[in-house]
C-alpha cells in the first residue's frame, strides 16, 4: 500500500496551509467578511499569483519563505487551532 509517511505528510500540509492562510489574511484583509459576502475572487487571485503560478519551481522551504517572508513555523497552525477550539471548550 505504501502507507508509510502519511501522518508526516498531512502534518506538513497543515503547517504550510496555516502559514499561507495567515499570510493571505495579512495581505487581503478581512477574508471572513469577504467569504460571508460570497466574495472569493481576491483569495483566488492571491493563490494564483503566490501559489499556483510558481508551482513546483522552488523547494518547499524556499517557496514558504518567498510567499510568507519567513521559514515554515508551527506558530500559525497553533494559533489557528487555539482560535478555533478554545471558545468551544472554554479553555
Amino acid at each position: 500500500m505504501g502507507g508509510l509517511g502519511y501522518f508526516p505528510t498531512y502534518t506538513l500540509g497543515n503547517l504550510y496551509a496555516a502559514q499561507l492562510m495567515e499570510q493571505a489574511r495579512h495581505d487581503l484583509g478581512d477574508l471572513d467578511g469577504q467569504f460571508r459576502e460570497g466574495t472569493f475572487g481576491p483569495l483566488k487571485t492571491w493563490l494564483n499569483e503566490k501559489v499556483h503560478r510558481p508551482g513546483q519551481r522552488y523547494r518547499a522551504g524556499e517557496f514558504c519563505r518567498r510567499v510568507t517572508g519567513r521559514p515554515l513555523s508551527h506558530k500559525p497552525l497553533l494559533a489557528y487551532l487555539r482560535n478555533k477550539y478554545e471558545p468551544l471548550y472554554r479553555i
